[in-house]
């Protein structure tokens, strides 16, 4: 199971992102055989850094964050989010002309799948490229995350405007810019890890790992 844990603070995000970068063997250490960091990111105007992590159950997510992330200073609360049924896509190898996004959606719930689908399986104009998808119901109207690349802010504008608010079924959609990603494993330190424990994930493991690479 993936889940990204946001993890709050009062102005002092920074340190936490710093802390987390610094520190991740030793976090890595806390959930070894358990569970794998995968990467954090920084949403910009917000008071909380993403991490995103696999854990082989609910136990070892628990116990990670009780023994582990609760322990850091400057944390204010902590908010777990599962990815349910991801979808992570391949991305080419240069992107540093392209800014990332996070985008949330407000759904009607009988038109649920079929917009999960329709943005799954959805040709994107250049300069678009999908990173992820997945179910998330993290909120009574929040129900699918997403994230893509834009090489510019019109262009986001207009997928965002024509190819996902006139979807069926599409109440609401929220862009979040994300400032920076760090990542925290490689792919041959997730193979070593989904071998390990016989994790056949539903997904593109090297997609997922490789597009966050620096």
């Amino acid at each position: 199971m993936i889940s990204i844990i946001r993890i709050q603070s009062q102005e002092q995000k920074e340190r936490i992102c710093d802390f987390i970068v610094s520190h991740k063997d030793q976090l890595q250490r806390g959930i070894e055989g358990k569970g794998q960091l995968l990467y954090l990111s920084n949403r910009a105007k917000h008071e909380d850094v993403s991490l995103f992590i696999h854990t082989i159950d609910s136990d070892a997510l628990g116990d990670f964050i009780a023994d582990h992330l609760n322990q850091i200073e400057h944390i204010t609360s902590i908010w777990v989010i599962s990815m349910i049924k991801p979808v992570f896509y391949p991305l080419p190898r240069d992107t540093k002309d392209m800014k990332r996004y996070t985008i949330t959606l407000k759904v009607y719930p009988k038109k649920l799948k079929e917009v999960y689908q329709t943005i799954a399986t959805a040709a994107l104009e250049e300069g678009i490229k999908m990173a992820y998808i997945a179910y998330t119901c993290h909120l009574f109207g929040d129900c699918i995350q997403f994230s893509i690349l834009a090489e510019n802010k019109d262009m986001l504008k207009k997928y965002v405007n024509e190819g996902i608010n006139k979807i069926p079924g599409v109440l609401k959609s929220t862009v979040n810019p994300i400032v920076k990603t760090w990542p925290l494993v490689s792919y041959d330190e997730w193979k070593e890890y989904s071998s390990k424990h016989g994790i056949v994930p539903s997904w593109d493991e090297e997609s997922m790992i490789n597009q966050f690479q620096e």
